[in-house]
C-alpha cells in the first residue's frame, strides 16, 4: 500500500509538467488562426489568456482573430490590453491600423501605422496599410510612395501590385496602372475586384475590345460589380458604334438600378437616336480595394 502511494505520488510532478500552459495553446490558436479555424484558434487563445493574463502575444492573437471573424469592437478591446502590456510590439499596431482602415478611420490608420513603422520599418504590411490609408483618405501621390517602399520590401506582393495599378490609374497613368494590374492577377488570379479594375484602366485607354473582355469576366462570374460591369461593357460597345449590343448590357444596367443606364436606355435605347444626347457624365471611377 505504502509501495503504491509512493509510486502515485513520484508520478505527480510528471503529470504536472506534461500538462499544456499557456505558451502551448497560443501556438495552437496560431496554428489554427493561420489555417482559418477561427472558432478553434478563439477557444485556444481564451484558454491560454485564462492561463496567464499576460502571456506575450496573447491579447494581440485574440485581437486579430476577433478582427478575421468581424467583431471589431471585441478586437479593438484586445488590441488595447496588448499595447498595455507590449507597448513595443510593432505588429500590434500594424493590426489595429488595418481595424481602423476597414472601419473608416483613416487619421487614427496612419497614427498606428506611423507607430509600426518606427518600431520597424522594414515591415511591408506597414507600408501596405498605409498605402491603403492613404488612397482611402484620397492622398494618391502618399499611397504611390508607400507602395513604392511595400514593394521594394516583398516585389511579389499581389495585393501591392494591384493597388499600385489602382492609384497609378487615377493619376491619369492608365499604361502603366494595367501592367501592375496584369502583374498583380498573374500572381494572384482571384484577386478581388480585379478583372473589374483592369477593364475599367482598358477601357480609360479606348482598348475597348480588350475591356470588354474584362468586363465579360466580371458578369459571367457574377460578381458584385455586375451593374457597373454592364454599365462599362454597354460604353466599350457605344464607342465600337454597335448600338444593339450596348443597349443589351445598358438595359441589364438599368434593370439592375443604374440611374444613368436608365437614362440612356429611354433617351437613346428607345429611340432612332445615332447618339446619347446629353451623355451623363461619369466620373472616375473610385475603384474598390478588398482591405
Amino acid at each position: 500500500m505504502l509501495r503504491s502511494l509512493f509510486a502515485s505520488a513520484m508520478l505527480l510532478p510528471c503529470t504536472l509538467l506534461a500538462q499544456p500552459d499557456a505558451v502551448d495553446h497560443l501556438k495552437n490558436a496560431e496554428t489554427a488562426y493561420r489555417s482559418n479555424d477561427l472558432d478553434a484558434a478563439l477557444a485556444y487563445a481564451d484558454s491560454a489568456l485564462r492561463m496567464d493574463d499576460k502571456a506575450p502575444g496573447g491579447y494581440k492573437l485574440r485581437g486579430d482573430i476577433k478582427q478575421r471573424q468581424r467583431d471589431m469592437h471585441g478586437a479593438m478591446m484586445d488590441y488595447v490590453k496588448s499595447e498595455k502590456i507590449e507597448p513595443d510590439n510593432a505588429r500590434l499596431y500594424v493590426s489595429r491600423s488595418a481595424l481602423h482602415i476597414t472601419e473608416g478611420r483613416m487619421k487614427e490608420a496612419m497614427r498606428d501605422v506611423d507607430k509600426a513603422l518606427d518600431l520597424d520599418d522594414t515591415d511591408p504590411d506597414a507600408w501596405y496599410n498605409r498605402a491603403c490609408a492613404n488612397y482611402l483618405g484620397q492622398n494618391n501621390d502618399g499611397a504611390l510612395r508607400d507602395l513604392e517602399n511595400c514593394l521594394k520590401l516583398r516585389p511579389e506582393n499581389a495585393d501591392a501590385l494591384f493597388l499600385r495599378g489602382v492609384v497609378k490609374g487615377e493619376l491619369y497613368k492608365e499604361k502603366d496602372g494595367i501592367a501592375d494590374i496584369e502583374a498583380a492577377m498573374k500572381l494572384n488570379p482571384a484577386l478581388a475586384g480585379g478583372a473589374m479594375s483592369l477593364g475599367v484602366l482598358l477601357f480609360e485607354s479606348k482598348e475597348y475590345e480588350a475591356a470588354i473582355v474584362k468586363f465579360t469576366e466580371v458578369i459571367d462570374a457574377g460578381a458584385e460589380e455586375l451593374k457597373e460591369a454592364y454599365y462599362y461593357r454597354g460604353d466599350c460597345y457605344y464607342e465600337l458604334k454597335n448600338k444593339e449590343l450596348a443597349c443589351q448590357s445598358w438595359r441589364e444596367s438599368a434593370d439592375l438600378g443604374d440611374g444613368d443606364a436608365k437614362f440612356i436606355v429611354r433617351n437613346y435605347c428607345n429611340t432612332d437616336e445615332d447618339k446619347i444626347p446629353k451623355k451623363p457624365v461619369r466620373g472616375r471611377r473610385k475603384m474598390v480595394i478588398e482591405f
